[in-house]
């Protein structure tokens, strides 16, 4: 019985599965849209309104920044990665794929943490020290503003105004064969709004799950095989990573001693090493700066790869492509972040941070 405890402990009770039942259902929801062939049909209608590569990447971008304030870094990116490579291969150009993707990604992460329901950390970190918005905004708003005109200045010398055209397909075949689509196009819309109320903590998130699952099988198993199971794997070891490391005594004294009075610096160092959410809930034991360590941990998601669990979402997808380069990815990747977070670290030196 010790022995189970122990194991249970160290493993299984490390793991979010309220994060990872969300994103499943998310990934079923997006799947099951695709399938219903309602992405194809508007990825085609947009192309077609877009007339450039600036304008198809402003627009994907921004979309992805202001998405992910309501909808979550991981869901924006869920919704949109996807969709950008199809629009790309469509295009064909794979060539613009590696900088679409990863400022897709910096501005889910900057644009999540401008709102307290944006990210899990600023949820977390709201709830725990009793943030008002007037405090949430005074600091995190010019961290968010600067962000989003770099992505502008980014857009602007990345993407040329070279002109767009696309051959229109015929509608999806698996959606014209379909019965009861318009019945089916409901439930997922419904579903959809459950998985949104899931995340504002309206609906227990094993009631959306279970929904998930069953409409899912009911309307296509095949559909269920799409589904990008790798990623969960991957959040799965990181939660028994990090809860693990967490309970290690000489870190928790460590924390203890360096963190009070460096809580933008620490939550920037330690969301490098087990990304910015459980840094948050890690280093919120140890100081009642709240702004400095909302600051410290939602900057800190720039920079590696695993310094935002979401990111991991763009590279999952990316590797799925066919003309996909993981070294050129992450180094792209790392590039543009260090180059973010340079940037918000000057920021917070002329706040007076």
């Amino acid at each position: 019985y010790y022995t189970m405890e122990i194991f249970y402990q160290y493993t299984i009770g490390q793991i979010n599965f309220e994060t990872l039942g969300l994103l499943f259902s998310l990934m079923s929801v997006v799947a099951g849209i695709t399938k219903l062939g309602y992405i194809d049909n508007f990825t085609t209608f947009f192309l077609n309104k877009t007339g450039n590569t600036s304008k198809l990447a402003l627009f994907l971008i921004g979309a992805c920044f202001f998405l992910s304030m309501l909808l979550t870094n991981d869901v924006a990116l869920i919704v949109l990665v996807p969709f950008s490579i199809g629009i790309l291969n469509r295009l064909n150009r794979n060539d613009l794929l590696i900088k679409l993707l990863v400022l897709e990604t910096i501005a889910a992460n900057m644009g999540s943490m401008m709102t307290p329901i944006g990210n899990p950390q600023n949820v977390y970190l709201f709830q725990t020290y009793q943030m008002t918005l007037g405090s949430f905004y005074a600091a995190i708003l010019p961290y968010g503003i600067v962000a989003f005109l770099f992505l502008l200045a980014l857009i602007f010398f990345n993407f040329k105004k070279e002109k767009i055209a696309i051959t229109v397909d015929e509608e999806n075949s698996f959606s014209k064969s379909l019965k009861y689509k318009r019945f089916w196009s409901l439930v997922f819309i419904l579903l959809f709004i459950l998985c949104l109320l899931n995340i504002l903590r309206i609906v227990p998130h094993y009631v959306t799950f279970i929904l998930v699952l069953a409409s899912l099988f009911l309307f296509d198993k095949k559909t269920f095989r799409t589904i990008n199971f790798n990623l969960l794997i991957k959040f799965v070891c990181l939660f028994i990573l990090v809860g693990d490391i967490a309970q290690i005594p000489w870190i928790n004294s460590f924390l203890s001693h360096i963190i009070s009075g460096r809580e933008i610096g620490g939550g920037i160092l330690v969301s490098q090493i087990v990304s910015n959410v459980p840094a948050a809930i890690l280093l919120s034991k140890f100081t009642q700066n709240s702004t400095a360590l909302l600051i410290g941990v939602n900057i800190g998601g720039l920079g590696t790869l695993i310094a935002s669990m979401a990111s991991m979402i763009s590279l999952e997808y990316y590797k799925k492509t066919s003309a996909a380069n993981s070294k050129k990815y992450i180094a792209s990747f790392t590039k543009y972040n260090l180059i973010f977070l340079v940037l918000e670290l000057v920021t917070a030196q002329l706040a007076g941070c």
